[in-house]
């Protein structure tokens, strides 16, 4: 941009001038002011046209950015014919601040008059944008320090205060410096301060370390203290900084979970019921009651410290570790933990069964695990009696069972003789009866032995093929009486796969078809009686439903169709109550439910649930 041309005083070097116009940002004014002469830079930086300048009076000299007393003492410099030297700031026509280094020297005309002045600039708009953001860093800086919760020091190696982040002790900064750090606290203090100072100097290595004071009011108050040792060029330590923090309330809450964890020892350590023991995340005991002493045999002196394992049988080691991990998992996870079984060893070597909870808690930073212990070796001798006791019930079942059945068969056989002799009438009755007794003795015998198979047996889980187990009970029954009056629908889904006892599953699908079968009946209004078979399967379980219409079970009577030996009908159908019973047993033993809806002349709805086993 081209300046507009001035003529300048003649007593001026017109080479010296046209060097500083042509490198230098310039502008002249006269004594009011005014803008007589601008330069292309001069305009750039004002983003102006020079002739919109000229005329004007000179803004940068009426800038807001500075304040009054800074154009009072500019204007009587330059109006005393003397040079004038600073920074100026103001905004272009954009809008944009820029900042200028100023000369402003008068032109003295020849009787010693200040008529214009002559300004030449030096654009430092980039230098003070970094210093303005230096100084709001060093802002921040000292902020953030004065905020911190910890009091920082530079010191000697003789504990004068060289530098200080904030007050301490209610010191100003300024009045912390050259003072000595130790006389800041009781001379009690001193002493152990300034060895734990000099042990990061000499060892050249940081330190950390606690001491406490009394304040004036005789309160104790808490520090922790961390000493980093300064070197020069050549390793020499000439200084420390220190960093304290103030910890009386840490200290304080401390001491009171001190006092709360020692309470709860003390409880548990007297309860002499049961066992507790206590452990580490590690697995080490570190606390055990009275109970734990009498049941283990081990002092408190001999088995703190210890690794948990001590307390464990060799023999099952290994799987009560995997039962403690599984358990110690499920609590991390905040799952609930059941109850688990361990075999444990006292310290005479016996061995002996313990159930126990498992829980957790946290003390500090440190987390510990309580297990609470009951002693079942009683139980354990009990259950096994039972076990004893029921293998010798159904060796008696199964035996029974078949010593009948024997007997039976051969008084079949004869009556079957003895019907093809002529006989009077009254002998013929006696047959009668004593076939009906004959049948109904060999059905109890064949349930007894059926019932006795499944509870002796012990077969492996498979995938049961519903369909096929439907219709080969289907087939076995296919001689019942009532069977061929009755309509079967099957309806089978099938589609996830599901796994049980085999023979369990055909036994509970043999009774309650069989039962359908048997207290079926043509009442008037139907065309036949049905029996409807449903099995739906999914990834979790197995439905099964056998629904019929016949002569159905009193709703007061439902309760009671499960006990062994009862009937609860009415129409003196073969039976004797074992069916339904041993089919609730077995569906307990699979960890199912089974439910029944019934009511007199509305037929009965068997619904059974049971989990799928793979």
């Amino acid at each position: 941009m081209e300046a507009i041309k001035y003529s300048l005083l003649s007593s001026l070097n017109d080479e010296v001038l046209e060097a500083v116009f042509e490198n230098s940002i310039v502008s002249i004014t006269d004594s009011l002011g005014r803008i007589e002469y601008v330069n292309s830079k001069f305009c750039k930086i004002l983003d102006c046209n020079a002739n919109k300048l000229v005329g004007e009076t000179h803004e940068l000299l009426k800038s807001p950015l500075h304040s009054d007393r800074v154009y009072k003492n500019l204007w009587r410099t330059i109006k005393m014919g003397n040079k004038w030297n600073g920074v100026l700031a103001d905004f272009s026509k954009t809008g944009n601040p820029f900042w200028l280094d100023t000369t402003i020297i008068p032109l003295i005309n020849e009787d010693q008059k200040s008529v214009k002045y002559l300004a030449i600039y030096k654009d430092v708009t980039k230098y003070h944008e970094k210093n303005i953001k230096l100084l709001q860093d060093d802002l921040t800086n000292k902020k953030f320090l004065k905020k911190m919760p910890l009091n920082v020091f530079t010191i000697s190696r003789y504990g004068k205060i060289l530098n200080a982040n904030k007050r301490f002790c209610d010191t100003k900064v300024n009045d912390l410096i050259d003072t000595y750090l130790y006389d800041y606290f009781s001379p009690e203090i001193f002493e152990y301060f300034k060895q734990n100072i000099d042990k990061a100097c000499v060892d050249k290595l940081t330190h950390e370390f606690e001491l406490y004071d009394f304040d004036t009011v005789g309160e104790k108050k808490f520090f922790s203290v961390v000493v980093s040792p300064n070197f020069d060029e050549i390793g020499v330590v000439i200084s420390a900084t220190i960093a304290l923090y103030k910890i009386t309330k840490l200290k304080s809450s401390s001491n009171k979970l001190i006092d709360t964890e020692a309470k709860f020892r003390a409880i548990y350590q007297s309860i002499n019921v049961g066992i507790i023991v206590v452990a580490d995340d590690k697995g080490n005991i570190t606390e055990w009651n009275k109970g734990a002493e009498a049941a283990f045999g081990y002092e408190k002196e001999e088995i703190i410290g210890r690794s948990l394992t001590v307390l464990m049988s060799d023999k099952y080691r290994k799987g009560n570790i995997t039962q403690l991990k599984k358990a110690v998992n499920r609590i991390k996870n905040k799952q609930n933990v059941d109850v688990v079984e361990m075999c444990c060893l006292s310290s005479d070597g016996k061995q002996f069964p313990v159930e126990f909870a498992l829980s957790s808690g946290v003390i500090g930073d440190s987390s510990f695990y309580c297990a609470m212990m009951l002693d079942i070796t009683k139980r354990k001798l009990l259950e096994n009696k039972l076990k004893v006791k029921t293998k010798d019930l159904e060796l008696f079942l199964y035996r029974s069972a078949h010593d009948l059945k024997a007997p039976f068969s051969s008084a079949e056989g004869l009556l079957g003789l003895l019907k093809e002799e002529k006989v009077s009438e009254e002998k013929e009755l006696l047959m009668e009866m004593l076939d009906t007794v004959v049948k109904d003795g060999k059905e109890l015998s064949e349930s007894l032995s059926q019932a006795s198979n499944i509870l002796i047996n012990k077969t492996d889980i498979k995938k049961i093929n519903f369909t096929k187990a439907i219709d080969d009970v289907l087939v076995l029954l296919k001689g019942a009486e009532k069977f061929s009056n009755i309509s079967f629908k099957v309806n089978v889904i099938d589609a996830y796969g599901f796994h049980s006892y085999k023979e369990k599953i055909k036994y509970i699908l043999q009774n309650l078809i069989k039962n359908a079968i048997k207290y079926s009946a043509n009442m008037e209004g139907l065309e036949s009686s049905y029996v409807n078979i449903t099995v739906r399967t999914n990834q979790k379980e197995a439905v099964i439903i056998v629904e019929d219409n016949g002569v159905g079970i009193h709703k007061k009577k439902l309760h009671k169709i499960f006990e062994l030996y009862y009937r609860a009908n009415r129409f003196n159908e073969p039976g004797h109550g074992l069916g339904l019973y041993v089919v609730k047993n077995i569906v307990n033993e699979l960890k199912g439910e089974i439910n029944v809806e019934s009511s007199v002349g509305n037929g009965a709805c068997f619904e059974i649930v049971l989990p799928n086993s793979i």
